[in-house]
């Protein structure tokens, strides 16, 4: 592809990795790495088993730059001559990169301004959710969606309501910051002061001397959490101050010391004990989710549709907590589906859920099961496994009623959602995962 081709940087990036591919191939580099920079230029460092000469470095730059067109950046080269301070800053750049699939050594590293939390994944949950380990703490279950009006929170808020009938202690979590919604759901926010944005900001500076309970509101109607209780962390309080507070979040998982998000929720642990923390993810490819979806829960629930919009934006979901950290050599996240806002008459629900079971089967199986070939002692789903009824892509159907959408009383959703046999099945389903 010759540079007057290039229109685009997916087409630059794409043809710059076409070349690192052939020089791998042909052994004439040892290693690759193209980093994309914040500026949408294409630079890459190539480990060379001997010295070039002037006139091979020439054409290797030369290659790259025809291949990359108006968006080459520049070359670096790694021989035995090269600077040790600049050895080192390309080392650091190969460690962050994402390996090329197929070829161990070719690397990408992307540069980015923002949603740094999407591009790479975190260690995985604050701690373990087993209970037969000394460190052990709750089940932390998020949940997501990349286009609202699937019925995330109302998900939400009956199932913390179904543990809180089980005699169990829940806490919430609204992290849908940018435009709250399960903490509204459950009520009580016209009394808060502080919330989970608060918390954010403060604790770096409060340390030990801040009170946890400046930030949460217990729900405290019999109707609502039977014999348990239910303690929900609100965004904060929508008022004048709250879009500043907002816009001074990092996102961003810190290099040293833990993020705000995960002393939070061990915070949480330790100060209420709850049996469930629930996290309501903002819906789509916000920082806040991002921040989710890395690593931070030990079970997403995933919903959408059946239409191509939902499943554009759920197809980067599903690869960020399979194939994404499966690449950096972790294991995949846990995860279940949920069909929301089904439609209610029975002929068309089952066409529509026919076509979101194949949507679901086509993206899980290219982005999140590992094939059977792909032995590894910490992975928790393989192909052979799809006909497993509770496989992840296996959804559980929420269907629509006027009664969800259109209840005038919190007691009257939850009623509802406790004696609903859809409601029933999605909160099996869920605790089933930790029951195992």
């Amino acid at each position: 592809m010759s540079d007057s081709t290039i229109r685009h940087f997916d087409q630059a990036r794409q043809a710059a990795l076409d070349v690192l591919r052939d020089l791998a191939d042909r052994s004439k580099v040892a290693r690759a790495l193209l980093s994309p920079d914040i500026f949408a230029r294409i630079r890459v460092a190539l480990w060379m088993p001997a010295d070039p000469s002037p006139e091979q470095r020439a054409e290797l730059e030369r290659t790259l730059q025809v291949a990359s067109g108006p968006f080459w950046g520049g070359l670096w080269l790694v021989t035995a001559k090269t600077p040790d301070a600049e050895r080192e800053l390309l080392e650091e750049l190969w460690d962050e990169g994402a390996p090329c699939a197929e070829q161990a050594n070719i690397r990408i590293n992307e540069r980015h301004r923002s949603l740094s939390v999407w591009l790479r994944p975190l260690p995985g949950p604050p701690w373990s959710a087993d209970p037969r380990l000394a460190k052990s703490g709750p089940p932390i279950v998020s949940f997501y969606a990349f286009k609202g009006g699937v019925g995330r929170s109302t998900a939400l808020a009956i199932f913390a309501a179904q543990r809180a009938h089980a005699g169990e202690r829940v806490v919430v979590v609204d992290l849908d910051l940018a435009a709250p919604g399960v903490s509204t759901l459950l009520g009580g926010v016209e009394t808060v002061q502080a919330g989970v944005v608060d918390y954010w900001l403060e604790q770096p500076l409060l340390g030990e001397a801040l009170d946890l309970r400046d930030y949460y509101i217990r729900v405290s109607r019999p109707s609502l959490v039977g014999a348990g209780g239910i303690f929900v962390f609100p965004a904060g309080a929508l008022d004048a101050l709250y879009l500043p507070k907002l816009a001074r979040l990092d996102f961003t998982p810190p290099s040293e010391g833990k993020h705000p998000l995960e002393t939070l929720l061990l915070h949480i642990r330790d100060a209420l004990a709850p049996d469930w923390i629930l996290l309501d993810a903002r819906a789509g490819l916000s920082e806040a989710a991002g921040f989710v979806l890395g690593g931070l829960a030990h079970l997403t629930v995933l919903f959408g549709g059946a239409s191509d919009a939902h499943w554009r934006g759920l197809r980067l979901a599903v690869r960020r907590l399979g194939a994404d950290r499966v690449q950096h050599g972790q294991p995949q996240d846990e995860c279940l589906l949920v069909f929301g806002m089904a439609p209610a008459n029975p002929e068309i629900a089952r066409l529509a859920e026919t076509e979101f079971l194949r949507q679901a089967e086509a993206a899980f199986e290219a982005d999140y099961y590992l094939s059977d070939s792909e032995e590894d002692a910490d992975a928790f789903w393989y192909r052979r496994d799809m006909e497993d009824r509770d496989a992840p892509h296996r959804p559980v159907v929420l269907y629509y009623s006027e009664r969800i959408a259109f209840f005038r009383r919190l007691e009257d959703l939850v009623a509802y959602g406790l004696s609903a046999e859809d409601y029933r099945r999605l909160g099996e389903r869920i605790a089933d995962r930790f029951a195992r």
